[in-house]
């Protein structure tokens, strides 16, 4: 009787926990954005990216758009709205030029990050409210507009040290979408993970401190941004799109303006970009100046923690090599391609 018994509470058992497993796995399942959906079902669809530098120079944009040109060809717009050093407080002037000219069926809004640098002196209410406004502006102009908030990355080095409290107001997005029932897409998560276990990779993918050029884009975001909406998988490498690596390299190109970038004047750029980590200018950076230790280590070459000019020139070398393929000792901004 007792093995009668036992057998059966061991079948209900096994029942209770696949049950319980196929619940969980139904509940994580991640709905499509209501974009994709439309897309699906054959209408036309125009996207408005809006937000700061990290979506106005982001490579992503563009990715975005050559994916959903793979999959619902003809069918997709997107408008990059964007603007370079951009808060909440310009977004809410902009939005009618920005935004709302195009009639959008979905927004992507991204401000936090800029909101959250400190001289100014935009607190977490005042993001909210901006953030707020912009919301009801949409809607106010169409219901049925789906709008889709995000977290970026996590800035580091002088862009971290200018953004104490960035984890507050990336955290507010996060809550603003719970209330609002929107969908989040939280790069934040992805990228500090990234931070945490490969920092050398992550300054890589992100090596001005603030902005991930293509690859990162490539390797980080976009394949986040996938997930997020449920799209199905393609070759976003086929966009060749990169604009933040286009203006670092505009702006290297200053000794001789020739659209062409020699290793000085690569070199020089990230001359000037030590400065601006050595806050005491004492001609070294300290592990205070560039707080997240697994850079600073991967910077700190000898383990003396302390970070040289040249120590920090020798792990900014690999991407002038990477462009370098013919290994002429310059970069042909002409002819240069961006998708490594």
């Amino acid at each position: 009787m007792r093995k009668v018994f036992m057998k059966t509470l061991n079948k209900y058992s096994s029942l209770i926990l696949t049950s319980t497993v196929l619940l969980s796995c139904q509940s994580s399942k991640i709905e499509k954005a209501g974009f994709v959906q439309n897309l699906e079902a054959g209408e036309e669809q125009t996207i408005v990216t809006y937000g700061t530098s990290l979506t106005a120079v982001g490579a992503w944009v563009g990715q975005l758009d050559v994916l959903l040109e793979q999959q619902f060809p003809g069918k997709a717009k997107v408008i990059n709205g964007a603007q370079g050093g951009a808060n909440s407080a310009w977004g809410v002037k902009a939005l009618d030029q920005k935004v709302l000219k195009h009639k959008p069926d979905t927004v992507f809004i991204e401000f936090a990050v800029n909101d959250a640098v400190e001289r100014r002196k935009t607190s977490v209410e005042v993001a909210k409210n901006n953030l707020n406004n912009l919301i009801e502006r949409i809607l106010a102009q169409n219901p049925q507009c789906e709008i889709i908030l995000a977290t970026m990355n996590v800035p580091v080095g002088h862009t971290g040290v200018q953004r104490p409290k960035v984890d507050d107001y990336y955290q507010m997005y996060r809550d603003e979408a719970k209330r609002h029932g929107f969908k989040l897409v939280d790069h934040n998560a992805v990228w500090k993970d990234l931070l945490e276990k490969d920092p050398a990779l992550y300054i890589q993918y992100m090596p001005d401190a603030i902005h991930p050029v293509y690859e990162g884009s490539l390797k980080i975001i976009t394949p986040h941004l996938v997930k997020e909406l449920g799209l199905k998988g393609g070759d976003a490498s086929k966009s060749q799109l990169a604009p933040c690596w286009k203006y670092m390299f505009n702006s290297m190109d200053k000794i001789k303006k020739d659209r062409k970038v020699t290793r000085a004047e690569y070199e020089l750029f990230w001359a000037n970009h030590f400065k601006m980590q050595d806050a005491n200018k004492d001609g070294l950076v300290q592990p205070n100046e560039y707080p997240e230790q697994g850079i600073f280590n991967h910077f700190d070459a000898n383990g003396d923690k302390l970070v040289s000019l040249d120590e920090y020139q020798k792990v900014y070398a690999y991407h002038f090599e990477k462009f370098d393929k013919a290994k002429q000792g310059e970069l042909d901004l002409k002819k240069l391609k961006y998708n490594y």
